[in-house]
């Protein structure tokens, strides 16, 4: 695997990792430090090629979000139940809130195998669908 920049929101912290162990180590801390302070955040992981994938972490189920290099249209949620409506609140770092489509909920292991796909392919994980997003605002 390339090394991987990944940054804990919630923690203000950027680690790299440069295996799957150290992947899956920083994923562990920062659902730690969710569960310790009882709210839903982010974790960015970053390819060497500038791709990102981000994944919502502090819950039973997650999110998956991906972005190409230089934050290039289209971006993309996961797609889990096409027909939930509503959104769910959460912090990127435990502070700023961002709404997040039930939709985009899929399960904890979907996304698991999603990450574990990223970081072998550094390319979008195709074991997971996929749906186009547009940011509010734009």
């Amino acid at each position: 695997m390339q090394p991987l920049a990944i940054r804990l929101r919630a923690a203000r912290k950027r680690v790299v990792a440069e295996s799957e162990q150290e992947v899956h180590a920083a994923l562990t801390a920062a659902e730690q430090e969710a569960d310790r302070v009882g709210k839903t955040a982010l974790v960015d992981f970053e390819a060497a090629n500038g791709s990102r994938l981000s994944m919502l972490i502090g819950r039973a189920e997650t999110s998956m979000s991906w972005r190409y290099a230089g934050d290039e249209e289209p971006r993309f949620l996961s797609l889990g139940d096409p027909n939930a409506t509503g959104s769910l609140a959460l912090s990127r770092d435990f502070k700023d809130r961002v709404d997040v489509p039930r939709w985009s909920m899929i399960t904890r292991a979907d996304g698991l195998a999603a990450l574990n796909q990223f970081v072998a392919s550094n390319d979008i994980p195709e074991c997971i669908q996929w749906a186009d997003y547009v940011p509010p605002g734009r």
